[in-house]
């Protein structure tokens, strides 16, 4: 069977004409809580006509539930057949919530018991991670939610340290969001609170790996890049007591990511590990990431040919993600390749593209890394008065953003130095380094970090 469950395989599951190993299968896998596959069950069972998408027949849809499983999932066995069925109706039950407003929702599900279940708790983290990116207020929001959820749920029928380490999971999603929302004093309250609940948890060292690895995408946010690496560290040798080496992985490419812009050596030493731990068929996205990360920190450890290779290797792995911000990061590197092989009317044109495609879309932080780059191409082929005509039509865009004054002021000196035409090889380098470790934390620039 393949990674995903297939329409004709569900549909032939709900007709129960599934074989026993089919079945078994489908089960384990909506189990495992995949969201591809839990949201097609929630699609195709509602257009069977089990129960209605909408309104407010909650009753008819349970009955439902219980009639589909109770014959097709016979073959299962009684725990593996109540998660299956508490999963899917968390998808029934977050399909009624989710157009209702947040304040809404909390009275409904405070006041109604039949919320009170590990199925919506769950399907609320899930629903978090697809509104996180895009709208991470709203993700605040619905983790809230799964919070009332998981302090609803019957401690003798979770135990009650198995519901300390879901209710620390939940708060530290919490903190990831409210960081993504800018938010960092939520976020550091979020965190506190999650490391004092996990006290009370199953000692699961997986659980503390799974935090650190949050907690250190907030630390990497404020700038602090040696304590998110040193606090990953940590997370690695809790995912290594655990004997999980995917996960293991995917903690070294995210120390490589936290380290590897201000110390890529570093950075490349732990992508290289990072990818003979990475379990490419369970999740092809990250092998893409560690080739990517791979590729830039070559390139900026001046290795540009050895980046190309990298590139050149990982290609049929950005086909396989279409999607507009991967493709502009793939662009953003080739622009990169481009500069340090020489090509530099290569570069500005791929550079030039990127400038617009980040300002269409809002990316501000990518906007000013890109015409820092930008500029130093256009310094390089001797053109320094388009680099200053570059440089400025920046301050009045981050006024807009309202950015601190000291970023403001950071980019007055680096706009006046390419006025002047005076632009030191070193300075576009530590314009990174200043926006990468202060684009949300105010420093004086120059300002050294102890």
């Amino acid at each position: 069977m393949g990674e995903h469950i297939s329409e004709a395989l569900f549909e032939r599951f709900l007709r129960t004409e599934v074989s026993r190993e089919e079945g078994r299968w489908v089960v384990r896998h909506l189990i495992s809580g995949c969201p591809q596959c839990s949201a097609l069950a929630f699609r195709l069972s509602s257009e069977l006509g089990l129960w209605p998408a909408k309104g407010s027949a909650k009753r008819g849809w349970e009955q439902a539930y219980e009639e589909v499983f109770s014959r097709a999932m016979a073959f299962a066995s009684d725990q593996e057949r109540r998660l299956a069925l508490e999963k899917l109706r968390g998808w029934g039950q977050w399909a009624e919530l989710e157009p209702v407003n947040p304040q809404l929702r909390f009275v409904m599900v405070d006041s109604d018991p039949s919320y009170h279940t590990f199925g919506l708790y769950d399907r609320l983290l899930e629903a978090s991670r697809w509104y996180i990116r895009s709208e991470p207020a709203e993700a605040v929001d619905i983790l809230r939610l799964a919070i009332l959820v998981a302090e609803r749920l019957n401690p003798a029928e979770i135990g009650p340290e198995r519901l300390a380490d879901l209710r620390a999971n939940a708060w530290a999603m919490l903190g990831n969001a409210r960081r993504l929302a800018s938010d960092f004093e939520g976020a550091r309250r979020s965190f506190n609170e999650a490391w004092r609940i996990l006290e009370e948890g199953t000692g699961d060292p997986a659980e503390e790996g799974y935090i650190l690895s949050l907690e250190a995408s907030y630390m990497k946010d404020i700038g602090e890049f040696e304590t998110a690496e040193s606090a990953l560290e940590e997370a690695l040798e809790k995912y290594q007591e655990a004997n999980d080496p995917h996960q293991q992985g995917r903690i070294l490419l995210q120390m490589g990511e936290a380290i590897g812009h201000i110390n890529p050596k570093r950075g490349l030493s732990h992508i290289k590990k990072a990818l003979a731990l990475i379990d490419a068929k369970q999740e092809p996205r990250l092998e893409l990431c560690a080739e990517h990360d791979l590729a830039w920190f070559l390139t900026e450890m001046g290795r540009a040919e050895e980046a190309l290779v990298v590139l050149d290797r990982a290609r049929p792995l950005y086909k396989r993600f279409p999607d507009k911000w991967t493709q502009l990061r793939l662009h953003w590197l080739e622009g990169r390749i481009a500069y340090r092989l020489g090509e530099h009317a290569r570069a500005e044109s791929i550079f030039s593209q990127i400038w617009e495609e980040f300002r269409a879309r809002n990316l501000n932080h990518e906007l000013v890394l890109v015409s820092i780059e930008l500029a130093q191409v256009l310094t390089s082929r001797g053109e320094p008065a388009r680099a200053a005509e570059l440089a400025a039509q920046i301050p009045p865009i981050m006024k807009g953003w309202g950015m601190h004054k000291d970023a403001l002021a950071a980019w007055a000196v680096f706009q006046e130095a390419l006025a002047q035409g005076a632009a030191a090889v070193d300075l576009f380098a530590r314009m990174s380094d200043y926006y990468r470790r202060h684009w949300f934390i105010p420093a004086k620039f120059g300002q050294r970090v102890s």
